[in-house]
């Protein structure tokens, strides 16, 4: 009976990596001719993704104690889809603030749960300790996506046309990182 908890529980984080990945796809598609219905299509996926990280953080309360960090995931990408309704009102400046606006607070999020997981490794007995590198990996990419959408180093044109493909690694990362845990969690 564990077990399947245990199944169900990895796949929510995978499943909102995947909603990740086809929101950077999504994110492709629309960078030329963003709409009311871009912001609608987004919106409802990172509040889907939101609502998946919720679940996962409290589903997985009893084998990780440290889940705020889940739950604060969870409520931004919620808040972001959201204000993709609210805010964005289908215009690409919108758009752009409210996108940058999430990536520098999902930064700052990352930034702080990597820290502690580097942290609580540091004291472990496992000297191979994969996820501190994802989170590392996550901690860059978001940053990336924080710096190209506000900073627009290529010009606004180009710098919209790359964004996508932060969202997609860091769907990427969350899929690798849920397997991660997974296997981490059946060898202990």
């Amino acid at each position: 009976m564990e077990t399947t908890r245990s199944a169900q529980r990895w796949w929510l984080l995978s499943a909102r990596g995947v909603i990740y990945v086809l929101i950077g796809v999504f994110m492709f598609v629309f960078s030329a001719s963003y709409s009311a219905q871009s912001a609608s299509i987004i919106g409802v996926l990172a509040a889907v993704a939101g609502i998946l990280g919720f679940i996962f953080a409290f589903t997985n309360e009893r084998a990780d104690r440290n889940n705020i960090w889940g739950i604060m995931h969870g409520v931004a990408d919620i808040a972001f889809g959201i204000a993709m309704f609210v805010y964005s009102n289908g215009t690409i400046k919108g758009f752009v603030d409210v996108l940058g606006f999430w990536a520098m607070i999902y930064a700052f999020l990352q930034s702080v749960q990597a820290m502690y997981v580097f942290m609580s490794a540091r004291g472990a007995t496992v000297t191979n300790y994969p996820a501190k590198y994802i989170h590392f990996a996550n901690v860059l990419v978001s940053g990336g996506l924080a710096f190209t959408i506000l900073m627009r180093p290529r010009g606004f044109e180009d710098s919209l046309g790359m964004v996508g493909i932060f969202p997609i690694i860091l769907g990427a990362l969350i899929v690798a990182l849920s397997w991660q845990l997974k296997a981490q969690a059946e060898r202990y």
